[in-house]
């Protein structure tokens, strides 16, 4: 018996080995490195010089503290922006899609298209159909007689972070609808059906019965959405490059964390010291959240 459980263990280890020792090198290894360089200036050659909590005094009251909270704000922002959007209106595009409408399937495959393409491709096409000469938004405005209403999107202040968030809408939402619409699917017929029979409208069914079952799915993806919200750097970098133009106007942690540690924005040799610090402090941001969601949600189910 003995023999026959120590080979089980040894098959067990064997099973996980390739995925432990990945994760290791992938994702423990470059945290750890990234802790130890936090506490060091070092312009990613040359001699690193230890400077303790130097790198957090920095970068929480030096210089650099206005860059930081310019970017966090606008993380918190792109968080809001984009769970209001993306799980209001994937919830009632998911609604329509339970509903038994013609061509379901069609239009899931329509909605879930932009989820299959890179992040990167997105952001060139994007920046082609938002140029403020030739691009296709702008020239269909012109066309259909809303010539008022173009704008150079991508170059204007106050227009650009909530267009790159639209974009994110655009590309993301069928990833919700999917989910969503499973977790509809997955509600019993039986409870709606009694419902309609005590004389309970369509809103009355969606509000009571399918919003208040959906509510665990909702808790997932919020805090899915929290965690990429906060390592978002892809669509920004693609239409508004490392800079986060016009004027750090969409710039967020992700790209401020690009700019310090590869662009040279840190003086000297402290560029890779600092970079390693915000992505320390990122680090700091979203392991609490999780850690209180799992708290919470263990809370609920027991």
């Amino acid at each position: 018996m003995n023999t026959k459980k120590s080979r089980d263990r040894y098959y067990l280890l064997l099973f996980i080995l390739p995925g432990l020792v990945l994760y290791t090198m992938f994702v423990i290894y470059p945290f750890i490195a990234s802790l130890l360089l936090s506490f060091y200036k070092w312009a990613g050659v040359g001699p690193k010089i230890f400077v303790g909590l130097g790198n957090f005094k920095e970068l929480l009251f030096g210089a650099f503290r206005g860059d930081v909270l310019n970017a966090l704000i606008h993380n918190i922002y792109f968080f809001t922006a984009t769970s209001i959007l993306e799980l209001g209106l994937g919830f009632f595009v998911a609604l329509m899609l339970a509903s038994n409408i013609k061509k379901a399937s069609l239009f899931k495959t329509i909605v879930y298209i932009p989820n299959m393409i890179p992040m990167i491709l997105v952001g060139f096409l994007w920046g082609l159909f938002l140029n403020p000469q030739v691009g296709l938004v702008n020239q269909t405005l012109k066309t259909i007689g809303l010539g008022f209403l173009a704008r150079p999107w991508l170059g204007d202040a106050t227009l650009a972070f909530p267009t790159i968030i639209l974009v994110n809408v655009w590309r993301n939402l069928g990833f919700y609808v999917l989910i969503l619409l499973a977790s509809i699917l997955n509600i019993p017929n039986e409870l709606m059906e009694a419902a309609y029979i005590d004389g309970a409208s369509p809103w009355n069914v969606v509000w009571k019965i399918i919003f208040p079952l959906s509510i665990p799915t909702f808790r997932t993806l919020l805090i899915l959405m929290f965690i990429w919200s906060f390592n978002v750097f892809d669509i920004v970098y693609a239409l508004e490059g490392a800079q986060a133009g016009p004027f750090r106007s969409t710039d967020v942690l992700g790209t401020l964390f690009y700019r310090t540690a590869f662009g040279g924005l840190g003086s000297g040799i402290t560029g890779m010291g600092l970079g390693a610090t915000l992505s320390v402090f990122i680090f700091l941001i979203i392991m609490p959240v999780s850690i209180l969601y799992v708290h919470i949600v263990e809370r609920k189910e027991k």
